[in-house]
């Protein structure tokens, strides 16, 4: 009787030791589990927020140059337009000069130098025009040849700072910055009235910002937007500015 009670207390006794040793080991092994990962790496997140502002930069700098590209276009349509229509017009008033029935010795030698202006600037139209070609098919070895002998064979032309201008601009595509620079500056210092002198203090203003001489192209770019408020590159200039 008395090793029969003995017999029934043991399990009991036991049975609560067991029970209490599994939540036990379980915790401690849990507890133990998440401390052994390590966190992400400091550097890595830098490295990827520097990649990040990288690509955002990149991403403005594109949508600047394509409001460049569009501007420029319908310049260039403008530009156009206007050289035909002042051709047409002149060559109309040289036709009514020499339908005149009764002229003059000296009228005559006017309408004669009149004729020989008016073919040579649609020749120098045509010249320009080739060279402008040649951007648009991306000679740019080509066109900067063009636009390099034009500048030089008509260095008082109305359309003379335009070919500065290009070519600038054709320089800078071809990662000729210094070359460039120099183009832009001719037509900020020779023409000072022409209508590419903010594009071109523009241009200046962003070469500035890639060489990384920020208080000229801040200097620069808010010459643009004081001589030139409400033209496309005062408001290209602010842009570059609000982006700082």
């Amino acid at each position: 009787m008395i090793g029969s009670t003995f017999g029934f207390v043991v399990p009991v006794m036991a049975e609560p030791v067991v029970i209490q040793s599994q939540p036990d080991h379980v915790s401690n092994s849990s507890s133990r589990g998440p401390s052994s990962s390590p966190g992400p790496d400091p550097a890595f997140v830098e490295n990827l927020m520097f990649q990040v502002r990288d690509l955002e930069q990149q991403v403005a700098e594109q949508r600047g140059l394509v409001e460049e590209l569009n501007y420029q276009i319908q310049i260039l349509q403008q530009e156009q337009k206007e050289r035909y229509v002042d051709l047409d017009q002149r060559l109309l008033t040289m036709q009514q000069q020499l339908d005149m029935q009764s002229v003059a010795p000296a009228e005559r030698e006017v309408s004669t130098s009149l004729s020989e202006s008016a073919v040579s600037d649609e020749d120098i139209l045509a010249e320009y025009n080739a060279a402008r070609d040649l951007i648009r098919t991306r000679d740019f070895p080509g066109a900067i040849t063009a636009l390099a002998d034009f500048a030089q064979a008509h260095p008082n032309h109305e359309l003379t700072p335009n070919a500065w201008y290009w070519l600038g601009e054709v320089h800078l595509v071809s990662r000729e910055v210094t070359q460039a620079q120099a183009a832009f500056e001719t037509v900020v210092d020779d023409f000072g009235g022409h209508a590419k002198v903010p594009d071109s203090l523009y241009k200046l203003g962003v070469i500035a910002q890639q060489q990384e001489r920020g208080s000229q192209a801040t200097q620069l770019f808010n010459r643009v937007i004081s001589d030139y408020p409400g033209s496309q590159s005062a408001k290209l200039a602010q842009a570059r500015l609000d982006s700082n």
